[in-house]
């Protein structure tokens, strides 16, 4: 059984405006998925139909192989979720909002989710009202962590934090997943130096569409910076490379973002006697940029 599973979702608001096209994803256990894209992409609408607190046109969502819109108590309580916008009630503290949601668990430990705040560094008798933003998120997160969810679903969950808050808050989760290695996470960021932290797998959304699906260490073994370095004072303009998404000349030096099979295949290419090449990586970032470029650009010329 797939932790999360898409078919074919899709979603549109008035005027037509289409927040999510034909969404195909497939999770399994244990998946720590990242869901990158440029704000407005369509990644809160897709995970809000997956929670099902939004119904799709066409398609469907599954949670641990049920929808969310028939799904009961008990299998909900299987499921976490922090949306990009959640307000905590200011009012209550962490103590008073573990009370209420203890409520809808079987084994809800109250001793034990104390104990976690305090080592977060949270005051939980302090309402919540009173926490710094980044503190209102982790207290967030760690109502979400605590009932030991099979699937955990994050919306932005860093968003609005400062960098030093964004680690600390992602240190949090890194130690969860570690702790938690059969659960399922799949996080929404356009943060994604984040995302190169945690996921093992990541896509990449423009548009309502999903791009590109790939696991990370995959997706940066194909991507690689390439830099053609000829002899003289310029470089020839025809020059064609394997998988190559574009290229740029400065002086005797032509540098091109490609996408190898390997990088063995780049030995059979014919240069001019004294041209070098040379291979770079490329971080997830430079990697994300280059292919949401690249597909703005076949956009526009269709």
């Amino acid at each position: 059984m797939k932790a999360i599973e898409t078919y074919d979702l899709t979603k549109s608001f008035p005027l037509n405006q289409v927040a999510v096209s034909g969404l195909d994803l497939s999770l399994a256990p244990g998946t720590v998925y990242g869901l990158m894209g440029r704000n407005g992409a369509g990644k809160s609408t897709a995970l809000r139909l997956v929670m099902g607190l939004l119904k799709p046109d066409r398609g469907r969502a599954r949670v641990l192989g049920k929808s969310m819109w028939h799904a009961d108590r008990g299998h909900r309580s299987s499921i976490g979720y922090v949306p990009q916008h959640q307000q905590l009630p200011g009012r209550m503290s962490i103590e008073d909002l573990g009370r209420y949601m203890g409520r809808f668990y079987t084994d809800w430990d109250q001793d034990a989710l104390v104990r976690l705040a305090k080592h977060w560094g949270m005051n939980p008798s302090l309402p919540v009202g009173c926490f710094s933003r980044g503190d209102q998120r982790k207290a967030a997160l760690l109502l979400a962590i605590h009932p030991k969810p099979l699937v955990l679903i994050l919306d932005e969950p860093a968003a609005g934090l400062d960098a030093v808050a964004r680690r600390v808050f992602l240190d949090h989760l890194i130690d969860y997943i570690q702790l938690r290695p059969e659960s399922t996470l799949l996080i929404s960021t356009h943060h994604v130096g984040d995302i190169a932290r945690i996921a093992q797998q990541v896509g990449m959304m423009d548009r309502g569409r999903l791009t590109r699906s790939a696991r990370l260490d995959d997706l940066q073994d194909r991507m690689k910076k390439v830099q053609v370095v000829y002899p003289g004072k310029t470089s020839p303009s025809h020059l064609q490379l394997p998988g190559m998404l574009r290229k740029e000349s400065m002086g005797p030096v032509t540098t091109a973002v490609c996408e190898l099979e390997s990088e063995q295949i780049l030995e059979g290419i014919q240069l001019p006697h004294g041209a070098r090449i040379q291979i770079f990586p490329m971080s997830l970032e430079e990697i994300f940029l280059e292919l949401f470029n690249n597909q703005q650009i076949q956009a526009n010329l269709t």
